[in-house]
């Protein structure tokens, strides 16, 4: 088995400037399945990639640069079998493995600021080393969640060992979208490093009146006062605000000017008119805004071979507010668009610690790797939701009026809720090729949630103080036929968050916590000298939620989903490279009643498919480097979306949709001129919906190109 020294950003360590300097990302647009990677994630024995028992998929820097992505929004959803989107109830969300939205974690450096409908921000990716993702419910030090899976956000880190390094990195394209970065790693003595990143993001917007701009920036300072001990403090502060659009409203195809069918299928025969594709029916005056800052202090301890300590403190605090005109519905009577107003205030503020310990022992022929790790936080959320009928307004459809935001009273809600944990693994290691993976995390929350109705009343079936112990297991079993090939399976046991979980009871006297359960079967595989990289996965996860109503009636809320992953990566030669992925998902409801579609009792949709969960999802990449004698790369990149539902009554469907993407690079020294083309059809699609908008669907980009400059030195 490898040790970590060969883990190729571990190998960065011992680069001259030179070297880092011209770090190439020629063919990493095709990117490696990083099966020698030793991951972040879901790894408390620092395994490589191949030898975990589960799936966890890397995407690193150098394909992130080489496909021109901007956000790690972006990046997600170029995962195997991954599909995201923006609505009004939140900015992004995603779907994975047949479940969404906050059935997926989202983790900074490992870290969970908590529901990732009202956390997830388009970071951008300058200051990124890579992002990982644990496939479905496999992870047990990520918090409550992740039934879809889990992702990992890991920031760009100092390095010793190395004189003065400059990274700039611009771009300008089509929509006035336009980015400036530049990063400073600085050795201030040998056992010490300074790390700067600078990132500011800004577009016009495709649609009408839909500017937006961030301004990201990440410092960090490494401290290593011998060699078995390192100390970093860091720090990241986001400040963005985002494109006002919130979706397109769907039109009777007899009145549409442009019917463009191949976007949405409705019971009403309502479709898409191309003539308000780029028309914007916000407010003029609307507000998406959001500043954030995490701080954070990481220890590791390295006593001996075996033995090993780290610990982390970190403090999160967010301020968010949306003021928007933001649900359309097109009204046949009167030919115009209604559409009401709605302000969403956001206070978040996130302490903790955690601290594990790691040891082995043993020999070649039975190995034991032990981890305990200790998780304590307090997160704080106040939140104001405020809509005033008053402020209701019909506009024309093909030419809407601006209008301002309006005032409105507040709905208020306040949550503290204090998490404790304690996550055991256990790994032995036996018969020169098995291995056994045991895990457990045993987790105690005391939530308090205070829902205050705009008369300053308190709404009793929706609050909740609760103290709920709960815990999570996982079993996993790996065989290394060689040290190119091996088959895993496991099965876990986990749950979903708490404010995920609460939208099922009408009485939250009566919560108790979901139960997720998932079986797993992989294979991961390099050959042909490791120019050819291969992974499948199998899984079949259950949810499961009691509503008791009453000791006698209990209404079960379920949801299955089956399905398989396969990824492959092959250097043909040194010039040319082909990957691909491919991603099947069966997604049922069982005897499931959706109260996101009726507040009251909720929507019997037994039987029907979850929604925003295509069948199938299909990418492909092909690159190709040192034209003639040039050092020019030329690649393309394709992917397919399977048609999905956009409601759980099903009577709605947003069709499948085919996406391409092309790119020129030139690459020399310590520079790169890159020109990207993405939906180079320009393609009309819809790729996310919203249950609580069913009259509109937010369309996807058109054709956008870019030309990008990147200069290392």
């Amino acid at each position: 088995m490898a040790s970590a020294s060969d883990n190729g950003f571990d190998d960065l360590f011992d680069l001259s400037l030179e070297q880092l300097s011209s770090i190439s990302v020629k063919g990493a647009a095709v990117r490696s399945l990083n099966l020698a990677l030793i991951p972040d994630s879901n790894n408390s024995h620092q395994l490589e990639n191949r030898y975990l028992s589960s799936s966890v998929e890397v995407i690193d820097h150098k394909t992130i640069e080489a496909r021109g992505l901007k956000n790690v929004v972006q990046v997600v959803e170029s995962m195997v079998g991954i599909l995201s989107g923006e609505s009004p109830s939140e900015p992004y969300s995603f779907s994975s493995r047949g479940f969404s939205r906050n059935s997926i974690n989202v983790l900074y450096d490992g870290v969970s600021m908590g529901m990732s409908t009202l956390n997830m921000r388009p970071q951008s990716t300058f200051n990124v080393e890579r992002i990982e993702v644990i496939k479905g419910a496999a992870s047990l030090s990520a918090e409550e969640g992740g039934t879809g899976g889990t992702v990992n956000i890991i920031s760009k880190k100092p390095l010793l060992g190395q004189v003065t390094s400059v990274d700039v990195l611009a771009s300008y394209g089509r929509f006035n979208t336009s980015s400036a970065n530049v990063a400073l790693m600085q050795n201030i003595n040998e056992k010490s490093a300074l790390r700067f990143d600078l990132s500011r993001n800004g577009s016009d917007g495709w649609v009408d009146d839909t500017d937006s701009e961030s301004l990201n920036s990440t410092a960090s300072y490494l401290f290593a006062p011998s060699d078995n001990f390192n100390i970093t403090a860091s720090l990241n502060y986001l400040d963005d605000s985002l494109p006002a659009y919130w979706g397109t409203p769907l039109v009777p195809a007899s009145v549409a000017l442009k019917p463009v069918t191949s976007v949405v299928k409705t019971d009403a025969n309502q479709v898409i008119d191309e003539a308000t594709r780029y028309i914007n029916y916000n407010v003029a005056d609307n507000v998406i805004e959001s500043t954030s800052l995490w701080s954070r202090l990481d220890m590791n301890w390295q006593f001996s071979e075996d033995t090993r300590m780290q610990a982390t403190l970190y403090q999160f605090h967010a301020d968010r507010l949306w003021e928007n005109a933001e649900y359309y519905q097109y009204q046949t009577a009167t030919d115009d668009v209604y559409r009401y107003q709605l302000s969403v205030s956001h206070e978040r503020q996130l302490r903790g610690f955690n601290i594990a310990l790691h040891h082995g022992f043993g020999d070649e022929f039975l190995r034991h790797n032990l981890a305990v790790k200790l998780e304590s936080s307090v997160n704080n959320f106040n939140r104001g939701v405020g809509y005033n009928g008053d402020n209701d307004e019909f506009v024309d459809l093909y030419n809407p009026a601006a209008g301002v935001v309006g005032s409105a009273d507040p709905k208020r809600d306040k949550q503290t809720r204090i998490l404790d944990a304690a996550i055991l693994e256990h790994r032995m290691s036996f018969m020169q090729g098995w291995h056994l993976d045991l895990g457990m995390r045993i987790e105690r929350i005391s939530f308090d949630r205070l829902k205050i109705n705009t008369d300053d009343t308190i709404n009793s079936t929706s609050s909740l103080d609760a103290v709920i112990n709960q815990n999570s297991y996982r079993l996993g079993l790996l065989y290394e036929f060689s040290p190119q090939i091996s088959a895993y399976g496991h099965y876990a046991k986990k749950h979903d968050p708490i404010e995920e979980d609460i939208k099922f009871f009408s009485d939250l006297a009566n919560f108790e916590p979901s139960d997720v359960e998932q079986w797993e079967l992989g294979l991961k595989s390099t050959f042909n000298e490791n120019r050819t990289e291969l992974t499948f996965a199998w899984y079949d996860i259950n949810k499961t939620v009691d509503d008791r109503a009453s000791a006698a009636a209990i209404k079960r809320n379920e949801q299955t989903s089956q399905g398989a992953e396969f990824a492959v990566k092959h250097e043909f030669n040194e010039q040319f490279r082909l990957g691909g992925n491919l991603a099947y998902t069966d997604a049922k409801y069982g005897y499931f009643f959706d109260p996101e579609e009726d507040e009251g009792a909720g929507l019997d949709v037994s039987g029907n498919t979850p929604v925003n969960v295509p069948k199938s999802m299909l990418s492909a990449w092909a690159s190709y480097n040192t034209v003639g004698v040039l050092p020019v790369e030329m690649g393309l990149g394709y992917n397919r979306v399977d048609k999905r539902f956009a409601n759980s009554k099903n009577t709605t469907e947003l069709d499948a949709y085919q996406l391409l993407n092309v790119f020129v690079a030139y690459e020399k020294n310590n520079y790169r001129l890159g020109f990207n083309v993405r939906n180079v059809t320009d393609e009309i699609y819809a790729p996310w919906s919203d249950v609580f908008y069913p009259n509109q669907v937010a369309l996807g980009s058109p054709r956008t190109y870019e030309l990008s400059f990147r200069a290392r030195f």
